[in-house]
This record gives C-alpha cells, sequence and structure tokens, in this order.
C-alpha cells in the first residue's frame, strides 16, 4: 500500500492576523507561528497565491511557515537577516533578483543555486539594510507549472508598465 501525502496550506481566508514577532532579542523570546509568507496577498487563484512583500528597514517579518514551493522577484533589493523557529539567528543574505525554493520537508532547497546555509521552512527575515526592502513573492499551490509560470509573467508585465 502507498500513501500519498500532499502538503495543505492555510487557506488566504483563514490566516487570521499576522502575528508579530521580535526573536531577534536576546532574551529567548519565541514567536507564533502564522502563514503570511508576504505582507498582504494580491491575486489568488487555484495554482497561484501572489503577495506583495515590503519590510522597513529595521522591521521584522512574523515568524511564518511556507507550505508551498514559492518564488520571489526583489523589486528592491537589501540585506535580510534569518532566523529560525528557536528565535537563533541563521544567516543574512542579499535578497536580489529571483530566487525560488522548493519544499523538501522541513526545509526550502533553492532552485537552481546552491546556497551555503539551509533554509528552514519556518522562519522569520529582518531587513538589517539601509532601504525598503520590495518583493513579489509568487506560491506555487498546486503541480500545474505551466499555469503558474504563465501568471508570473502576466503579472510581472503589468508590474513593468507602472
Amino acid at each position: 500500500m502507498v500513501n500519498i501525502c500532499s502538503i495543505v496550506g492555510i487557506d488566504t481566508a483563514d490566516l487570521g492576523k499576522t502575528k508579530e514577532c521580535a526573536c531577534d532579542h536576546k532574551d529567548g523570546t519565541t514567536c507564533e507561528i502564522d502563514g503570511y509568507v508576504g505582507s498582504s496577498v494580491i491575486y489568488e487563484d487555484d495554482s497561484v497565491r501572489v503577495w506583495n512583500f515590503t519590510l522597513a528597514p529595521g522591521e521584522m517579518t512574523s515568524m511564518h511557515r511556507h507550505d508551498y514551493d514559492y518564488h520571489f522577484v526583489a523589486i528592491k533589493p537589501t540585506q535580510l537577516e534569518v532566523y529560525g523557529e528557536d528565535g537563533s539567528r541563521l544567516f543574512d543574505f542579499r535578497a536580489e533578483g529571483v530566487l525560488g525554493f522548493k519544499l523538501v520537508g522541513d526545509f526550502l532547497e533553492p532552485i537552481g543555486i546552491d546556497l551555503p546555509w539551509p533554509v528552514p521552512s519556518v522562519h522569520a527575515a529582518k531587513n538589517i539594510g539601509d532601504d525598503v526592502y520590495h518583493e513579489i513573492l509568487f506560491e506555487s499551490k498546486d503541480e500545474s507549472q505551466q499555469n503558474v509560470d504563465a501568471t508570473k509573467v502576466k503579472i510581472l508585465q503589468e508590474l513593468n508598465e507602472l
């Protein structure tokens, strides 16, 4: 008998409010986990959920969990610091260009590049740069990459027209 499991993400309607996180404090603070992988959902259908994501200098995301494979396009790059579920600082990196990640167990496996550190599916990020960070993040909700890719192209074209 073969068991087939699929990851079930949080429905957008069930996200509730984002949970503030300050795990960068050295007091052992831990954070509640939510499904906010961006600031707000700007488009969604059965195949893809698209997030607008901005982070002011010094601002931190919620401690969030990625339930889907995803790609992001950094519109305004910056330096981000990443924290694990236990509040420990994991690494920092220059968030720029286009990056993609495939969900493999409890980790996010980079697509098309090698990274020197593992990326856990549950994490928070802090903007440690001098500028506002802005990205568009595309979550792939199903195996239909053709539909997801077509949606990405359409939205990116619309962004370039602004």
